[in-house]
């Protein structure tokens, strides 16, 4: 296979394309290991986050409770957006984002592998934000049907992270300008994704009917954010 379409921006996925992911993947989360400074840093600013909120509406429990899974949503996309920018940030100081760039591997598997990384230490916060607001909050967050949508939710959140962070982490004000590009895109995921945790936060539970086109939108979002990365990774690292 020659250079030019080892590097194209699609191809079908085979052995040696999940043999790229899997080393993208297995790295991210050496290096992890060894410096935690991805998931320590969103754990943190989430336990901040939390507690002032909780201390900030002790005296209304009642209000606190009918916006936690607003709170929910808005820690993980605010953290999730610090792990990105600190993620790709140690591939720059390190410049092993250069060195991997120069080898003979497709860039689809680079996006994928990004994502399935940076999901991993996301899932990683939830499961530690889900105990904390069950115990805070006295909400049903353990429910099967709400991990499933945090977890759709995630997928498809950090698909358009890794695009995005990609493309600001050569600009000086990066900082700044991922959470403007990213928030904004990120509302048609977030608002159906928390109307469909709301409905289960009530002893009743929905019918499948009542949160059939939320989830549509959540699964559409996901299968579109994917799409677009695979298709447009390959340029957005070479520009």
């Amino acid at each position: 296979m020659s250079e030019k379409e080892n590097n194209s921006s699609f191809i079908i996925p085979n052995s040696a394309f999940w043999s790229s992911v899997w080393a993208i993947v297995w790295k991210d989360l050496q290096i992890e290991k060894h410096t935690r400074q991805i998931v320590s840093v969103m754990i943190m600013f989430s336990l901040v986050t939390v507690i002032m909120f909780n201390f900030a509406l002790e005296a209304n429990l009642a209000a606190a409770r009918e916006v936690a899974t607003g709170l929910l949503w808005a820690t993980i996309l605010l953290a999730g957006t610090l792990g990105l920018n600190r993620s790709l940030a140690i591939e720059r100081e390190n410049q092993t984002m250069e060195a991997i760039l120069m080898a003979p591997i497709n860039r689809s598997a680079i996006y994928l592998g990004k994502v399935i990384s940076t999901t991993v230490f996301v899932l990683i916060l939830e499961a530690i934000l889900v105990f904390i607001f069950i115990i805070f909050f006295n909400k049903p967050y353990w429910r099967p049907q709400v991990i499933l949508v945090l977890f759709l939710g995630t997928i498809g959140y950090i698909a358009a992270g890794v695009l995005v962070t990609s493309m600001t982490i050569q600009t000086r004000t990066r900082e700044v300008l991922l959470p403007v590009l990213l928030l904004p895109l990120s509302l048609p995921l977030v608002l159906p994704a928390a109307t469909i945790v709301s409905s289960y936060m009530f002893p009743q539970l929905p019918e499948l009917a009542e949160i059939q086109t939320p989830l549509s939108l959540v699964l559409v979002y996901d299968l579109l954010m994917l799409a677009v990365g695979f298709l447009t990774y390959h340029y957005v690292v070479e520009s």
